[in-house]
């Protein structure tokens, strides 16, 4: 077959994917021509200096390919035809989904295969506990006054909870905490005006009003900061013995116990991360790594979209082991993950909303030769090889 009718092969082929009237048999077809690449077959591409090199050239050239789709690719969450497959190239796969907009319209997400019994992403939801000792499941509460008392009022909103301070008193307040469990996410609007994102699996302890000299919060796992400005109160993030010193910005902490490295990644502002050993300044798009020997490792060219994919409602991942995609799954869609045989050694790229259905993110896997079995009842994973 010469390249044209290959090209006009694989464009039928992925129409027929687009609208879910691609056959098995054409479904095989479809991807085996992406796995020739693994027996070395090439895509018309120059040769390259390496993996890396020539990675980034076939990239090039499905965004290339997703520009030239016709009109239907531009329907809510699609896979486009350089989807559908992944990349093979010195042991790593890259897998590429496209969407035209943030949440996935239920009518194109039809065209897509799910599992009798399949999981949900997770949603907005915590438990607030006041210093007082009183809880709050926000998951249930209804809009409105949650909470007054001790200076303090707590009000929730359609996306989000906002403390205020009904009076100021000479010394700071007691601390309140919000804590997500897995499978639930949260904003909240601290009494300064700064905004914070909280991930799955995730608290934040904050006084309902802040003292005169500085401004302090605590928290694990991850969250996003949006930092208000007063110049004569240092806004200061608490992350076990590390801090955060800051004034007025915007950054994402990630500090899941179960993580190699306390990631700290700055969007704009300046911040100073801290250690009893080091500290290191922070520039826009600069990321500090706290790693387990106690050391500090700065990287200035850091992946901003990739830091902040949660916050904007993306799960992704860029050059990721399956066990490291796979804490993602367990947090997000609150799974117990479990292993059979031998883990993959690849590495995997890509990118999927959040609000996708498991079954959803697990079928590209499926493509590269990782099965899964899902026990939706008991909420179990089990990753195959």
């Amino acid at each position: 077959m010469n390249d044209q009718n290959e090209e006009k092969r694989l464009q039928e082929l992925a129409e027929k994917w687009l609208n879910g009237s691609i056959t098995p048999e054409e479904e095989k077809e479809y991807a085996a021509w992406y796995n020739k690449i693994e027996e070395g077959a090439h895509l018309d591409i120059p040769l390259a200096s390496g993996p890396e090199d020539l990675r980034a050239q076939i990239y090039a050239r499905i965004r290339a390919r997703m520009k030239a789709a016709p009109p239907i690719f531009s329907l809510g969450f699609v896979w486009t035809r350089a989807v559908a497959a992944f990349l093979i190239l010195g042991g790593s796969a890259a897998v590429y989904w496209h969407w035209a907009h943030p949440h996935p319209s239920s009518t194109t997400l039809a065209h897509q295969p799910v599992l009798a019994h399949d999981i949900k992403g997770g949603k907005n939801g915590a438990l607030l506990t006041m210093a007082g000792g009183q809880t709050i499941l926000l998951d249930t509460a209804v809009n409105g006054r949650l909470f007054a008392g001790g200076q303090v009022a707590i009000t929730k909103t359609l996306n989000e909870v906002d403390v205020s301070a009904t009076d100021q008193p000479s010394t700071p307040g007691l601390l309140n905490e919000l804590s997500t469990p897995r499978a639930r996410e949260e904003q909240l609007v601290l009494s300064d005006g700064t905004r914070v994102w909280l991930d799955a699996a995730s608290s934040i302890r904050f006084p309902g009003f802040f003292g005169a000299r500085e401004r302090r919060v605590e928290i694990t796992g991850q969250a996003y900061f949006e930092v208000a400005k007063d110049a004569a109160r240092p806004f200061i993030v608490q992350v076990g013995k590390a801090s955060i010193e800051v004034l007025g910005t915007g950054f994402n902490v990630m500090a899941y116990p179960e993580e190699n490295t306390l990631q700290t990644t700055l969007v704009e502002g300046s911040v100073r991360f801290c250690t009893d050993k080091d500290s290191v300044l922070l520039d826009p798009g600069q990321q500090s790594l706290l790693l387990s020997n106690g050391g500090i490792k700065l990287v200035k060219d850091a992946d901003l979209d990739l830091a902040v994919a949660w916050k904007n409602g993306v799960t992704a991942f860029h050059k990721a082991s399956i066990t490291t995609i796979m804490r993602q799954v367990q947090r997000w869609y609150d799974v117990q993950v479990t292993y059979e045989g031998k883990i993959s050694e690849r590495t995997f790229t890509g990118e999927i909303p959040r609000d996708a259905n498991l079954s959803e993110l697990l079928k590209l896997f499926e493509i590269s030769k990782i099965h899964f079995s899902i026990d939706a009842e008991h909420k179990k994973l089990i990753v195959m090889p």
